[in-house]
């Protein structure tokens, strides 16, 4: 019975776990501000895309990870319990004088609460590394 119970609250961990990488994508467009284009690059990998315009230079990001699932069988159902979670984002930087001044992100996601869930990857290793004081802010 407890198994079948722990199979049946699974499908709150999903969310709840995305809504936790929504907050660390949040937390990035925020404290990534004054980033020096050679850290980004160092703590987020070579951009998928980049483009100049008068505003300043814009390096994309695209991520599709692979969906999270979980698949069961519930003797007390008696079927299985499938659980999955699929999502996409694309992190743009706009850095102006080799600084990030902005940070947007195009993201969809199939869990509620959970926009931006899939951009945490591309900025989780800046955040790291500024809390280190490996890299810093100007």
């Amino acid at each position: 019975m407890r198994i079948a119970t722990l199979l049946l609250l699974l499908p709150l961990l999903l969310p709840a776990c995305s809504a936790r990488d929504s907050a660390v994508a949040e937390d990035g467009r925020e404290r990534l501000v004054g980033l020096r284009a050679d850290d980004l690059r160092l703590c987020a990998g070579v951009p998928n895309l980049t483009a100049q315009s008068a505003g300043g230079e814009f390096w994309t990001y695209d991520r599709t990870p692979p969906a999270a699932g979980v698949s069961a069988p519930v003797p007390v159902i008696g079927g299985s319990l499938s659980v999955s979670a699929g999502s996409t984002c694309r992190v743009t930087f706009q850095l102006v004088d080799g600084k990030v001044t902005r940070i947007g992100y195009s993201a969809a996601s199939d869990l509620p609460m959970s926009q931006n869930s899939a951009c945490a990857p591309v900025v989780q290793g800046c955040l790291r590394l500024v809390d280190q004081e490996r890299v810093s802010r100007e």
